[in-house]
């Protein structure tokens, strides 16, 4: 697989890291103002982390040029209705996902038989805290809000959510149900970059081998099921 990464911050080097650690082609690496440049490297798929303002026309830009996308990039989700009629309209093959983590796909589906069992105790009440480097713009993060809305559509509404920076820390997510007399906890911490990177890497293969009838913004659950 020919890979081209835009985004040349922490996330897009270890893209390219996981990316050649399990046998790919990395054929660019573009920078967030590099990405609009006239000449692009023939890539089969692109796999971006820039940031929220720049992210609309990464997208754009991919379905102008026909490369499929794997995005990573969270804080434009209100125009998801805008980016999806376009990848609709196009047929644009893209995944998105507020984070690339298998850990991360395990947690939402543990979270999902934790949150079953504890909506029938009225005294325990939901939240949602999320911990990151410094360097994470959007607060709170895309995953915390995936989590919120996880929950929502477990008929948990208005669960609140919290957000801390500090630096050096990857990314931590936990959802809390506060009772009178004690508390339960899931949490998900990440140790490091690569497990974001790969997973971001697998949904890329997993892009290049589906062949949709429609064309629509892909997710984690359509790619490991």
């Amino acid at each position: 697989m020919r890979l081209l990464v835009i985004g040349d911050g922490r996330m897009g080097r270890a893209v390219m890291a996981a990316a050649e650690e399990m046998g790919h082609e990395v054929v660019g690496c573009l920078g967030r103002e590099g990405f609009s440049q006239a000449q692009w490297p023939d890539a089969d798929v692109a796999i971006e982390f820039t940031a929220p303002e720049s992210a609309l026309d990464v997208f754009a830009a991919c379905r102008k040029r026909g490369v499929p996308l794997v995005s990573g990039t969270t804080g434009w989700e209100a125009h998801w209705m805008e980016v999806e009629r376009a990848a609709v309209a196009s047929r644009h093959r893209m995944v998105w996902s507020s984070n690339f983590s298998v850990g991360v796909y395990l947690f939402r589906k543990a979270l999902r038989h934790v949150a079953d069992v504890m909506k029938e105790q009225s005294d325990y009440v939901p939240s949602v805290h999320e911990v990151h480097h410094t360097g994470k713009k959007d607060a709170p993060s895309g995953t915390a809000k995936t989590l919120q809305g996880d929950l929502a559509s477990m008929g948990l509404g208005q669960v609140s959510v919290t957000a801390e920076r500090i630096a050096g820390v990857p990314g931590t997510h936990t959802v809390e149900w506060h009772g009178p007399i004690d508390a339960v906890q899931l949490t998900h911490h990440a140790r490091g970059r690569s497990g974001f990177a790969r997973g971001a890497v697998q949904a890329a293969e997993w892009l290049m081998k589906f062949q949709p009838s429609e064309c629509t913004i892909f997710g984690m659950d359509d790619v490991w099921g």
